[in-house]
């Protein structure tokens, strides 16, 4: 019998709460014994992906590298909580071609404005400053209809609502598990 494991990979501006979430959803899942392992896009860019820049084929291979180690670790029965911008069409399609029927998109959505405000790990200010000109240069591109089947809106919803939003979506694609 196939054990059934999901890649949850959360999508969305930096600012937006994809972190906050994609903490809150693997340690949801640990406490109900569920195997899961989280990978996040910034940890991913400092370690595995340190010598990739950001012109767009190298967003593309740090996805296709983040897709791949997830996609690895799923075939372990382990299930996988992914956080990356994936600001890019081309760098979902690729992740979607990568992990097929196992990727569960969640597009966390937060308008620019209110994640240049939040601006937890300091970005923005620096893009301003001419520090990262790539995240100028290169905007975030709206989901497309398929890619928001989860929409998760951290303005309308607190913490816990989102959360509870996107548990309630992780269950139902883990069925074999009592949650």
């Amino acid at each position: 019998m196939e054990t059934l494991t999901k890649v949850f990979w959360l999508f969305g501006r930096s600012g937006a709460g994809k972190t906050t979430l994609a903490l809150r959803l693997r340690d949801g899942l640990l406490n109900r014994k569920i195997p899961v392992v989280y990978r996040d896009g910034d940890e991913m860019r400092s370690t595995l992906c340190s010598d990739l820049g950001f012109r767009p084929e190298a967003r593309l291979e740090n996805h296709r590298r983040i897709a791949e180690i997830a996609r690895l670790l799923a075939g372990q029965d382990l299930n996988v909580v992914v956080s990356t911008m994936a600001p890019e069409y081309p760098q979902r399609d690729l992740v979607t071609q990568i992990l097929g029927d196992k990727l569960v998109w969640f597009y966390i959505d937060a308008p620019l404005d209110v994640c240049m405000a939040r601006d937890p790990k300091g970005i923005y200010k620096r893009a301003q400053a001419g520090q990262l000109q790539q995240l100028i240069d290169y905007p975030f591109e709206a989901p497309r209809s398929h890619e928001r089947g989860n929409h998760v809106n951290t303005i309308t919803h607190n913490v816990d609502e989102c959360y509870h939003s996107i548990l309630s979506v992780a269950k139902s694609h883990l069925n074999d598990f009592a949650i």
